[in-house]
């Protein structure tokens, strides 16, 4: 007897995923060959694009001076 199923929808799922995360979308464009450097970067890190880019805002935009 299959699980009754808990959202209707993948994106119903997402959105709750977000909402318990108290998570908001970020949609950046940046050019072709920084993209192919960045994803060549993850291929030898245990990270998440996410994890990296919250890291980077931390240390980066948001450090006191």
């Amino acid at each position: 007897m299959p699980r009754a199923k808990q959202y209707e929808n993948d994106a119903e799922r997402v959105k709750a995923f977000r909402e318990r995360k108290n998570l908001k979308t970020l949609c950046v464009q940046i050019p072709a060959d920084l993209h192919q450097q960045f994803e060549e970067f993850l291929k030898f890190k245990n990270v998440t694009k996410s994890q990296i880019i919250e890291k980077l805002i931390r240390s980066q935009l948001l450090r006191k001076r």
